[in-house]
Formats: C-alpha cells, sequence, structure tokens
C-alpha cells in the first residue's frame, strides 16, 4: 500500500530536448525532410580505387577507433552497476568449530537473503537513465573517432598525391631548365648569348635540383602518417599506395557537389552535438538521482539460516521493511542537488555552444570550398596561358624576336603556374573533406549491414 501511495511522489526535473533557434537564412538554402547522413561514403566523389582501400584498411586496423569502440564496452558495463531493485544473495561454509574444554564439532551452515529496494522517488531509475546516456556518449564518441578518421586519412592520402603531382612538376621543370641551359651555351658559343645568361640558367638548374629532396622527404612523411592511421608500423609502406615516390594517378579531384544539409540534419549528424545532447541528458537524470537521495528509502528483505554442528540443528529467520533516514542535517546533500542542476545548465550551454559552432564550421567550410573551385579553374588557366608563352618564346628566340632572359623567365612562369595549380588542387580536396566532415557526414559508415 505505501508503495502505491508513492508511486506518484518521482522527483527530479523531466528532460525536455534542448532547440536551437536557427537562421531563416540557414535553412532556406535547403528543402525537403532532414537527411540522415551518417552512411554517406563521401569519400567515393574522387573516384580513386586506392583512396577507397585505405578508408576501409583503416577503418578495420585504426587503433583510435578500436579504442573507440572499447569504451562503449566500458560504458555498457558501467551502466550495468547499478543496483537492481531486487537482490538475492547467499553463502554457504563448512568447517570445525570449538574452544577450550569443548570437543571439535564438524558442521555447515548457510544463509539466503532477499532484498528488495522500493523506488518511489526515482532515484535507481534516474541512474539507469544517466548510465543509458552515457553509453550513447560513447557511442557517439566512437562516430566522432571514425569522422576524425575519415578526415585524416582522406587528406592524408590527397598530401601524399599533392607531394607526388610536385615531383614530377620539379623533375618536369629540371629537365626544361637542362634543355634551356643546353641552348644558352650554344647561342653563347655563337656569340648570341652572354656568360650572364650561362649562369642564370645554370643556377636555375641548380636551384631547381635542391627543392627535389625536400619534396621527396615530404612523400615519405606522408607514407608514414597512413601507414599509422592504417594501424600499421611508421616505415612500413602500404601496399595500396605502393613504395614508389612517384603516383601512376592524378591528384584526387572530387566530382560531386558536397550534400549539403539543414539545421534538422546537422544536429542529427554531428556527432559532437549528439555527445553534447546526451551528457545534457544525464546531467539532468543526475538531478533526479541527487534529489532523491534527500528522502527517506524504504526496503522489503529477509534472510533465512541454516545451521548444523555435530548433532545439534538449529535455524533462524527474519523478514519485514527497512527504512533508511537521510543523514542529518541534510544541507550536503541538498548542496550536492545544487551541485548537480548547475552541472545540468553547464551541459545545456555546452550543447547550444557546440550548434553553434557547427553552424560557424558549415558556413566557413561553404564559403572555402566554393573559392577553392573558382581558384582552380583560373589556375588551370593561367598554366595553359604560361605554357603557350614558353612555346612562342622559343620560336621567337630562333627569330631574333626574343631574349634567352625572355626564355628562362617565361619557363620560371610555367613552374610557378603548375604549382599553383597542384596546390590548388590540394585545397580544393581538403576542402571538400572539410565541408563534409563539418557536416558530420559518413560519421556513421560501415554501422549498417547495407553499406556493406
Amino acid at each position: 500500500m505505501l508503495a502505491v501511495l508513492l508511486a506518484g511522489c518521482s522527483v527530479g526535473p523531466s528532460f525536455q530536448n534542448p532547440t536551437f533557434p536557427f537562421s531563416a537564412g540557414f535553412a532556406a538554402r535547403s528543402s525537403g525532410n532532414p537527411v540522415l547522413l551518417d552512411n554517406a561514403a563521401w569519400w567515393q566523389g574522387f573516384n580513386d580505387r586506392t583512396l577507397n582501400g585505405l578508408v576501409e584498411q583503416a577503418l578495420s586496423g585504426n587503433l583510435d577507433l578500436a579504442l573507440a569502440t572499447e569504451r562503449i564496452t566500458e560504458a555498457q558495463a558501467r551502466a550495468a552497476t547499478v543496483p537492481f531493485g531486487a537482490t538475492l544473495s547467499g553463502n554457504l561454509d563448512a568447517g570445525q568449530r570449538g574452544g577450550r574444554g569443548q570437543p571439535d564439532q564438524t558442521g555447515a551452515r548457510a544463509n539466503l537473503g532477499l532484498s528488495w529496494l522500493f523506488d518511489p522517488y526515482g532515484g535507481r531509475a534516474a541512474q539507469d537513465r544517466a548510465g543509458a546516456a552515457r553509453v550513447e556518449v560513447a557511442d557517439a564518441e566512437r562516430d566522432a573517432a571514425r569522422l576524425l578518421l575519415l578526415s585524416g586519412i582522406t587528406i592524408a592520402y590527397i598530401d601524399l598525391r599533392f607531394q607526388q603531382r610536385s615531383l614530377i612538376l620539379r623533375r618536369q621543370e629540371l629537365g626544361s631548365r637542362r634543355r634551356t641551359l643546353e641552348l644558352v651555351r650554344k647561342l653563347g658559343e655563337s656569340g648570341a648569348a652572354t656568360r650572364l645568361d650561362t649562369i642564370r640558367a645554370e643556377a636555375l638548374v641548380s636551384q631547381t635540383q635542391s627543392l627535389i629532396p625536400g619534396v621527396e622527404a615530404a612523400i615519405r612523411v606522408q607514407q608514414n602518417r597512413i601507414a599509422v592511421l592504417l594501424g600499421q608500423t611508421p616505415g612500413q609502406i602500404p601496399g595500396r599506395v605502393g613504395s614508389s615516390l612517384v603516383a601512376s594517378g592524378a591528384q584526387p579531384l572530387a566530382r560531386m557537389p558536397s550534400e549539403i544539409g539543414i539545421p534538422a540534419d546537422l544536429l542529427r549528424n554531428r556527432p559532437d552535438i549528439r555527445i553534447s545532447e546526451r551528457l545534457y541528458y544525464a546531467a539532468v537524470a543526475d538531478i533526479g538521482a541527487a534529489q532523491a537521495a534527500l528522502y527517506p528509502s524504504l526496503s522489503l528483505g529477509g534472510e533465512i539460516s541454516l545451521s548444523a554442528f555435530g548433532g545439534a540443528r538449529g535455524s533462524d529467520y527474519f523478514f519485514g521493511p527497512t527504512l533508511r533516514l537521510p543523514a542529518l542535517p541534510g544541507g550536503p546533500q541538498r548542496a550536492q542537488v545544487q551541485v548537480r542542476r548547475s552541472a545540468a545548465r553547464q551541459a545545456l550551454t555546452r550543447w547550444r555552444a557546440s550548434v553553434l559552432g557547427a553552424i560557424e564550421d558549415v558556413e566557413s567550410a561553404l564559403v572555402a570550398y566554393s573559392g577553392s573551385r573558382n581558384s582552380v579553374t583560373s589556375a588551370r588557366k593561367t598554366v595553359r596561358l604560361r605554357r603557350e608563352a614558353v612555346t612562342l618564346t622559343r620560336e621567337l628566340i630562333a627569330q631574333g624576336g626574343a631574349t634567352v632572359r625572355d626564355l628562362l623567365d617565361a619557363e620560371a612562369s610555367v613552374a610557378i603556374a603548375n604549382i599553383s595549380l597542384s596546390q590548388n588542387l590540394r585545397q580544393l580536396g581538403r576542402d571538400f573533406v572539410i565541408l563534409n566532415v563539418s557536416l558530420g557526414s559518413g560519421n556513421g559508415y560501415g554501422n549498417s549491414p547495407a553499406v556493406r
């Protein structure tokens, strides 16, 4: 009867899903129902089989992701440590007993106990909710680790291909400048070029040679980085990447537009937002547990004891309610409730800050991605025009309409334009990755069997 009377006495605030006042301009860029992007394989937009293989290998071998997965198991185990409402315990021992002037007696004794804790104020239920929320936090943290891994492996691959492309360009530049040096020397023999022109041509050859070792070292650094992300020892060149310093393929270039989410998508896809929201939920549940501790607790239990030593046998039992009163004075316990309330308000503020930061990430990533696409278009045009200028300059030298210095300057301009284009392609790829990561896209890739 007491349990029925107290059933409606649950204490603690009820959880309300937090909301954020998104601006109308942000939502207006997309329409339709919210789209879940957690399984979106955006890196496949580069249409690069090597990259796709590296991603799959990293998802199965990366140590940070394995550690995040193990934390889910830990969180589940911690949630299971909350005591059950009903418990059954017992023990059995056997041996000899005796004393001074008493004969030794052989026997055994057993105890069986039962306890049933009423939870009218919802203290245990609040602990269960908090534990379940922290399991969800661990799960979202694994999604965040997966998203970080996808970003890391893709950017490392983009940087590797950039360095390999740079090496090709430097070697091509070196060959071109060597041919120019031979031309200048022949012109010098005929008096059409000065000693200064020859020295300048030789200096450009030496300068280009000095740049190659640094690029080769940068390639090895990126190969080691990829090996670590795959869970392999640095120095072991991943088979999919190859040990060659020069790649046979071109730089990765995204061939599909990035999926742009609306605010509801942002809340569903970003792991950091889900982490903050679940931590807020756990903090609210902790308030309920702290408030329940302010009130008396009632349990119903009993114990049966049996013993047999020598020829004597005995039994004992107990059954009845137990009322535990909170400690007096209750100031420290009430202060603990205030601590929990403050923690919940802080958690809500952190959630709002994470949403605000997410909006900033998306807005900045959109601007950067758009700018990179325009830069690539302009850089390609610059390379084409610079190459035409070199061809025309060589023809004009033969006709006496241009000088050696004009040719050296034109070749230097081509080298700069080629490197600039390669850098812009690299930045475009990185901005594409950053935009997708800022949307939380792909954080749950591999969780669903349908993805495989």
